[in-house]
């Protein structure tokens, strides 16, 4: 049967305020939003999960608190392009769009020294998380790129960083630091979420040459990057085609690659009429971003397309992005027919 994933976010039990940073929680109650995280997603029959992520204040601001060198209470706004191609997107719908700059702003952490000393304790979260998985599932670490929390910073210390290329790469040191102690404890699969490479498509190509740094020093593990749209609020914020990335793309070192696949508005997998990627390719075929349950035969149909590109045993199938923003019995629900689609797939 096909083999079954997510992407990262799962709902919390106790829901707080749904708001793009939620409150900071105990490394105790991290530990509990993880063990029931790990628990609902065995239950459901999910090859491949992750830790939930609930712990996370948001996908970046997580980070950035637990480093020296950044300035997260003195924050500084910052200005987006919507990045890539408009065509065929209805701007009424986009989230937080500003029509008249072409993007959106938000409040970012500033760089004020050098960046270093992570205190994320990733290791201890992914082991407490892989033991109680359970049936053989696998438990993979998510961790933001460093693209992204480099364009997600306020640079003022061009002294020490001169522009974004340089500092993702010290963002990469600590990322590189914490992989290292998660290969101790026994993690063996790493997804790099980057989903501000739809915003900026051309710096595919010099990301991918730092998230190459990170690939590099661990040759025994498996790694994976997740590029999507956004998911803010279960919106899409940002707008470049995958074919606009297609050098970057090429020069990746990853085993899989994330992608979108059911919701966007154009196709997928044309990227892959000009890269000839030998990976895993995990693509969603379940759109968390409505309440509307899939039927088993809608991801049959969302499946059979990619299988003029990749072999059965060189896909898995999963969400567009994240739940976390999602009420937690619609989860549920669209998960178990992702495991009830696997499993009837032919």
């Amino acid at each position: 049967m096909l083999k079954t994933t997510v992407v990262g976010s799962y709902p919390r039990k106790n829901k707080p305020k749904d708001t793009l940073r939620k409150p900071t929680v105990s490394d105790n109650e991290a530990m509990e939003m993880i063990k029931w995280a790990v628990e609902d997603q065995c239950n459901i029959g999910l090859d491949i999960i992750t830790d939930g992520e609930a712990y996370r204040e948001n996908m970046y601001w997580f980070y950035q608190l637990r480093l020296d060198g950044i300035n997260c209470d003195n924050k500084k706004h910052k200005q987006f392009t919507v990045g890539g191609s408009m065509e065929g997107v209805d701007l009424s719908k986009v989230h937080n769009l500003v029509k008249e700059k072409g993007g959106f702003g938000i409040e970012c952490a500033v760089i004020n020294e050098k960046i270093e000393n992570p205190r994320w304790n990733l290791a201890k979260k992914w082991r407490h998380a892989q033991d109680w998985a359970k049936n053989g599932v696998i438990v993979k670490q998510t961790i933001t790129g460093p693209h992204m929390l480099s364009r997600f910073s306020v640079n003022e210390r061009k002294d020490l960083y001169k522009d974004d290329i340089q500092l993702a790469f010290a963002y990469a040191d600590c990322i590189k630091s914490e992989i290292a102690e998660l290969e101790k404890l026994g993690c063996k699969h790493i997804q790099l979420d980057e989903p501000v490479l739809t915003e900026a498509p051309q710096e595919c190509i010099w990301a991918a040459d730092v998230i190459n740094s990170i690939i590099d020093a661990f040759p025994k593990l498996k790694f994976g990057i997740h590029v999507c749209g956004g998911n803010a609020h279960r919106k899409r914020g940002y707008f470049g085609r995958y074919t606009e990335m297609l050098d970057g793309l090429k020069k990746l070192n990853v085993h899989e690659i994330h992608f979108e696949h059911c919701t966007l508005h154009y196709n997928m997998l044309d990227v892959f009429k000009d890269w000839d990627f030998n990976g895993i390719l995990s693509f969603g075929v379940i759109d968390q971003r409505t309440d509307e349950i899939e039927s088993v035969e809608q991801v049959h149909k969302r499946i059979a397309p990619v299988l003029e590109y990749f072999d059965k045993d060189r896909i898995l199938i999963s969400s567009e992005c994240g739940f976390g923003h999602v009420p937690l019995e619609i989860t549920r629900a669209k998960l178990k027919i992702l495991v009830e689609a696997a499993k009837s797939f032919n």
